[in-house]
């Protein structure tokens, strides 16, 4: 549940963060994953922002392409139930992803 409220709150939200070819014009194959701020303290690397661009990073490129918010709720909950995943790191070290 955790995983999948994070996910819904930074698909809701995405406007608000900048994806990587906002941040430099490099042509990289992330350059449409949200963009990581670096930190240096420990309390801004969990924090649910942080850790929430590094979730919907991980995502599969079809489900971060949906536009429709109620549309993405249900593939990444179908997604979500179908892989078992439990934890966050769980979740960052996913290979089918």
């Amino acid at each position: 549940m955790y995983i999948f409220e994070i996910l819904c709150f930074l698909k809701k939200h995405q406007e608000n963060i900048k994806q990587n070819f906002e941040i430099h014009g490099h042509n990289t194959s992330k350059k449409y994953d949200l963009h990581i701020r670096h930190c240096s303290t420990v309390l801004y690397q969990k924090s649910v922002r942080n850790t929430g661009i590094k979730l919907y990073n991980k995502l599969p490129k079809q489900l971060k392409q949906i536009d429709d918010y109620k549309d993405f709720k249900k593939q990444v909950k179908n997604f979500l139930l179908h892989n078992a995943i439990y934890t966050t790191e769980e979740f960052l070290q996913f290979k089918g992803v």
